[in-house]
């Protein structure tokens, strides 16, 4: 001890410094260190928080993602459907305009062949007249002229004869 007195510590001194020491760490515990203990833990707690709202969000935004992108491929393909039917119904429609113009075209084909064959009959029958009644002016004037019987009896014969071969 006495080279510790010859180096001038004072035990006294040093003991009340301990004591102080002590009393001032006591303080510092009772005070302070609980306050800053509680201040570190609650941002410990904010901050696995914050980690776990996070990872919260990543995993709400992955399913967002997946169910978006699965209404998206719905999506596409109910317009790939109400496409394709849209194509099948125009081409339906597009055949049972093309059948129904087939049809009219029929209708009035076979109409103006109807016109047609009644006109012809109509010419040959004013045709079959006017041969009659100019046959009838020749014979007329045939048997007029005095020819005899049995010419004009042959030439009104070729002349009917004629006019079966018309019909």
């Amino acid at each position: 001890m006495e080279f510790l007195r010859a180096l001038g510590v004072d035990f006294r001194l040093v003991i009340i410094q301990a004591i102080g020491f002590l009393i001032l760490l006591y303080l510092l515990k009772r005070f302070l260190f609980g306050k800053i203990l509680a201040l570190l833990q609650a941002r410990k707690e904010e901050i696995q928080s914050t980690y776990a709202h996070a990872e919260k969000d990543r995993t709400e935004a992955t399913r967002l993602k997946r169910d978006y992108e699965k209404r998206l491929a719905e999506a596409e393909e109910e317009a790939e459907r109400k496409l394709n039917q849209a194509v099948q119904e125009a081409k339906k429609i597009g055949a049972e305009i093309i059948e129904k113009t087939r049809q009219e075209a029929e209708v009035i084909k076979l109409k103006a062949q109807e016109t047609i064959e009644l006109e012809r009959k109509k010419a040959v029958a004013e045709i079959r007249d006017q041969v009659v009644n100019l046959s009838m002016l020749t014979s007329q004037r045939l048997i007029q002229q005095s020819l005899k019987q049995e010419t004009a009896e042959r030439l009104v014969d070729e002349l009917i004869n004629e006019i079966e071969g018309l019909r």
